[in-house]
């Protein structure tokens, strides 16, 4: 073994060292394990709350869009939809109608009228099924949107709410509630809203506090009907095999189809300030909590500091017994980076160790803030390892100094000190 390797181990090992000296050495210990175990679960729970919200987001939408832009367009969507699912990349594609509305209900019939903004989107079940997962979170079980046969009195077309939605408004299953749409018909001279009355068939929920509470389903039929085409989005949503390639197929159904009556957008454009934003956050986040480790480098400092006043006798008697000036320097970089891999080490283990706890418990969260209702972690073994270099680098560069304080010592000063 190398004598700085040994000198350094001793010296941390000593019995006879100052208590208070073994104090601060503690305190930068226990420094370097707060800032290490504290990054580690912050970037772990950012981690988890953009993977969670990348999923939720994609799960409820479809990967690439395409509009029609008029209603000739429109009017030709199964052929463009049969030319789209021969591109490469693309699984499947689904029409839909997407539009604003106020949605009334009477709480008590004739009393009390509560009303919401609504999105509604019309789809057909079917065919929504191959390209999202949200017809999948319906409860009931929804097969058609056609109520006849399944309640008593008048039959109308069936609709699917949000949970957040229906417990805001306290709407049940079977209940009756109107569609007001943004688009009017002029009669007479005065412009009247259209409206449509539907029945509460089933509802959903993506754990998304914003789809969960703004958005409702119905048939595409109705969606037609209730709409003019100026006030809704048409078009398709396309399911693609890659999600991280969406813009390029994105790019590649723009190449095949050639023409301007269509539009295109796709999930990664359309959320991309919302992810750059979480980017941009967990970097300075990161730099934000490494000021734990550089204080606990400072004490680091600190302590090598004292460490070397406290020898200054043995520094002196080993550079007279011929020790170069870089091996009186190898020992206490030596000590101080052994300081702070214990440091980093012990702050993985507890790092990883309350990520563990908290992925285990699943803590609630107020949805209307935080956009999910569970508190998600992902560990990435990728952050793990930055941290812990992170962390060795700025401790190895805090001995830097005081051990160069050390070998400028003259041995004869030194020793005349004991």
């Amino acid at each position: 073994m190398h004598y700085a390797l040994s000198i350094a181990v001793r010296y941390l090992n000593s019995r006879h060292r100052s208590g208070f000296v073994s104090r601060v050495t503690l305190i930068a210990i226990g420094g370097t394990l707060v800032g290490v175990s504290t990054l580690i679960i912050v970037l772990s729970l950012m981690n988890g709350f953009e993977s969670e919200l990348r999923s939720r987001i994609i799960e409820f939408n479809t990967h690439v869009l395409l509009f029609a832009r008029s209603p000739e367009s429109w009017a030709n969507i199964d052929s463009v939809s049969v030319e789209i699912e021969n591109v490469p990349g693309v699984v499947s594609s689904s029409p839909f109608v997407r539009g604003e509305s106020i949605l009334n209900y009477e709480l008590i019939p004739g009393i009390r009228v509560k009303t919401k903004g609504v999105i509604v989107k019309g789809i057909g079940i079917d065919s929504e099924r191959s390209v999202s997962t949200v017809i999948d979170s319906f409860y009931p079980e929804v097969t058609t949107f056609e109520t006849g046969g399944f309640y008593e009195g008048e039959e109308l077309p069936g609709i699917v709410l949000g949970q957040e939605l229906a417990d805001d408004l306290r709407i049940s299953l079977a209940e009756v509630l109107t569609l007001i749409s943004a688009p009017a018909d002029l009669r007479a001279g005065k412009i009247v809203p259209r409206t449509r009355d539907f029945r509460v068939i089933g509802f959903f929920k993506t754990g998304v506090f914003e789809f969960d509470s703004r958005f409702c389903y119905i048939d595409i039929r109705e969606a037609e009907r209730l709409y003019d085409f100026e006030a809704s989005i048409r078009g398709l949503g396309i399911k693609v095999d890659d999600i991280y390639k969406a813009g390029e197929i994105d790019d590649a159904i723009q190449e095949r189809l050639q023409s301007t009556a269509y539009g295109t957008n796709n999930w990664i454009r359309m959320n991309s300030s919302l992810f750059s934003y979480i980017k941009v956050e967990k970097i300075l986040m990161f730099l934000l909590l490494a000021l734990i480790i550089l204080i606990a480098a400072f004490n680091l400092v600190g302590m090598l500091t004292m460490v070397i006043m406290e020898k200054r006798s043995e520094i002196g008697i080993l550079r007279s017994m011929g020790a170069s000036s870089r091996g009186i320097m190898s020992i206490f970089m030596v000590e101080g980076s052994i300081i702070g891999f214990m440091g980093t080490v012990l702050g993985v283990v507890l790092g990883l160790g309350v990520c563990m706890i908290l992925s285990a418990i699943h803590l609630d969260l107020p949805a209307d803030i935080y956009f999910i209702n569970k508190l998600p972690v992902l560990v990435r073994w990728t952050d793990i390892v930055m941290v812990g270099l992170a962390s060795i680098i700025i401790c190895f560069t805090a001995t830097l100094y005081p051990s160069w304080e050390a070998c400028r010592m003259p041995p004869l000063d030194a020793i005349k000190y004991d």
